[in-house]
């Protein structure tokens, strides 16, 4: 534990706390008037033990003035080292507690005094033992009112020690002395606190006036930005193909540029002076009526982003996405919001066709093995919550092959299509059709479902797919065979599930195709 303490004492830092520039400058106070208060504790010192070799021996004062040596020896050390160190904010918390130890030894040393230098048998050289410490703990308020844990860290046992030595000899005087060095110390500390308070309220001005200088700084700097930024943004809308608003501060349009026009089919000066919700009919997804995000950003004064659909003139459906930011002035006072729209229409368009794809069979529009596998996962975690079962039901097409290789792949992918469709129409809307790949599908029955149920379903696919299919010109004839598995009596995850069924139509191919298994 010596070790870390060391440590920390070369290089000046301990755990980060949140910094406190008013706290570290209390603590500065504290080492700048140190050298001066251990100057004097030596004179002093030195003094009292000269005075008490009259009525106390030479070894109890050598021994007493040699542990205030050590110990103002060590403050020393602190001292310079903290003047040796960079400090900052964050590390004034371990400098205090060093100090305010360093004071409490002390204060112990010169409590001491009021019982080993102190003799019983001399009233005078009592009262000067009383008069050292007290003019030690009134000096001691000077230096330590900084900080109100390093003063009473000393006060205390410099003075109890004296004032409990007085009682304790229950004579009238010396009781009378130790009531009276007992208020001396409560008014000590009264005045170390209002001195205390003293130096707290003047530190607060002038961090105050400093941080007040900063903040002017700050402003003057904002407002040389701020007509940077203006000038650049004159010069990119004049040629910004994107559309860009501009509105004043009491919520009326000031400007649009070309693009802008174009995009709600509107002429700058139709526009002029009127607010944008009379000019800009705009649409969340649930169809409801709602604010541009330009509005929204001179309402809040804050930067908005929004992404809505917006109806032209034409009426053509646009998806616009605004991003609207507040206009100060050099004052900083909001004087109106500058908006840019983009029309994103085509890229939400692409967007969804590749989260569409990413999940759905190209040619019948079904969902693929991917989302077959979420939506299974999520029947099993819902059956197994509630109890209940669910079915999978594995189709395979008999004779496609004939049909892709007589009648072309068009009339084949014609087929699969017509197969999606029918299969799709076996089902309820809750329920799930996918294409695997090929002429397998997997048909998800959710929900609770008994065996009764999943067997009607699987005859009325066979019998729809035993229904002629018009393939163009012509029209070819199939079956299918149908392998079932139920939750949790055939497996409880995916893969043991669909493995099941797949097994089963197979079964069901072996018993002589358009059957179920």
């Amino acid at each position: 534990m010596s070790s870390d303490f060391l440590r920390k004492m070369r290089h000046g830092s301990i755990e980060k706390r949140n910094p406190d520039p008013l706290y570290a400058e209390q603590v500065r106070l504290l080492y700048e008037n140190a050298p001066l208060a251990y100057t004097v504790t030596l004179i002093n010192g030195a003094i009292l033990g000269y005075i008490q070799l009259a009525f106390i021996p030479i070894a109890v004062v050598l021994a007493w003035y040699g542990c205030l040596l050590f110990v103002t020896a060590f403050r020393v050390l602190v001292t310079w080292r903290y003047g040796r160190v960079k400090r900052s904010a964050d590390e004034a918390r371990f400098w205090n507690i060093v100090y305010s130890i360093g004071a409490a030894v002390a204060g112990i040393v010169w409590g001491a005094a009021g019982w080993v230098l102190f003799p019983l048998d001399s009233i005078a050289h009592q009262v000067f033992v009383a008069f050292v410490l007290a003019g030690m703990a009134a000096g001691g308020v000077s230096v330590l009112a900084p900080r109100m844990e390093a003063c009473l860290a000393f006060l205390l046992p410099a003075l109890l020690p004296l004032a409990i030595q007085y009682l304790t000899l229950r004579t009238p005087l010396q009781t009378a002395m130790g009531v009276m060095t007992l208020i001396f110390l409560a008014a000590m500390s009264f005045s170390a606190w209002n001195f205390h308070r003293v130096i707290r309220t003047s530190l607060h001005l002038r961090f105050d006036k400093q941080e007040l200088e900063a903040e002017v700084t700050r402003r003057q700097r904002a407002e040389e930005r701020l007509f940077q930024e203006k000038d650049r943004l004159q010069t990119t809308v004049s040629s910004i193909g994107e559309g860009v608003a501009l509105i004043d501060a009491d919520g009326r349009i000031e400007y649009i540029n070309p693009a802008a026009e174009q995009l709600f089919g509107q002429r700058c000066e139709h526009v002029l002076h009127r607010p944008p919700n009379e000019m800009f009919e705009c649409f969340d997804d649930q169809g409801e009526r709602i604010a541009t995000a330009l509005e929204d950003s001179l309402h809040s004064a804050t930067p908005q982003r929004k992404q809505y659909v917006l109806y032209g003139k034409d009426k053509a459906k646009y998806v616009v996405e605004e991003l609207a930011t507040p206009l100060l002035d050099r004052l900083g006072k909001l004087v109106g919001a500058v908006s840019v729209f983009r029309d994103v229409t085509e890229a939400q368009k692409f967007t969804e066709q590749l989260i569409h794809a990413a999940d759905h069979d190209v040619l019948t529009g079904l969902p693929n093995r991917n989302l077959l596998t979420d939506r299974t996962k999520q029947a099993i975690a819902r059956a197994h919550r509630k109890h209940e079962s669910f079915a999978l039901l594995f189709v395979d097409l008999d004779q496609f092959k004939a049909v892709n290789d007589t009648m072309g792949h068009a009339c084949g992918d014609a087929l699969l299509i017509d197969v999606a469709k029918r299969l799709t129409d076996c089902v309820r809307a809750e329920d799930m059709v996918a294409r695997l790949g090929g002429d397998e599908f997997v048909v998800l029955l959710d929900g609770p479902t008994h065996r009764r149920h999943v067997e009607a379903v699987a005859n009325k696919i066979l019998h729809t797919l035993r229904e002629p299919f018009q393939l163009g010109a012509g029209s070819a004839t199939i079956s299918g065979s149908v392998g079932c598995s139920l939750y949790p009596h055939d497996g409880r995850d995916v893969d043991s599930l669909l493995g099941r069924a797949d097994a089963a139509m197979y079964r069901a191919k072996q018993m002589g195709r358009n059957q179920k298994a």
